[in-house]
């Protein structure tokens, strides 16, 4: 499996993040080809500091592969052209193989 995360800063209008998001950005997202499955969250910093992300997607893929493929489909780019519609300081992207985890 490969993951695909979404870094968002903390928007000027949180309120219309959440709504435009929630509305419109994330059921495009979950038609990505190939996509197995999708979270979103909004954390909470646990510690003295404020968390630098206000919002974090993962999309998970079968493979590194089938990200590329599906960030390159007409989805993919239409998804990247909508972020300035409700995160106008952009986000960070990245991606890594998903590693199974150990007892």
């Amino acid at each position: 499996m490969h993951k695909f995360m979404v870094l968002y800063p903390r928007p000027d209008d949180e309120a219309h993040f959440r709504r435009y998001y929630a509305e419109k950005h994330l059921p495009l997202a979950g038609t990505l080809p190939g996509l197995k499955r999708y979270e979103c969250v909004y954390p909470e910093a646990m510690g003295p500091h404020p968390s630098p992300h206000f919002c974090i997607f993962e999309g998970w893929f079968e493979s590194e592969r089938a990200m590329r493929d599906a960030l390159d489909s007409e989805v993919g780019r239409t998804l990247a052209e909508d972020v300035p519609n409700y995160s106008p300081k952009g986000a960070l992207l990245l991606s890594a193989p998903v590693e199974p985890a150990s007892a």
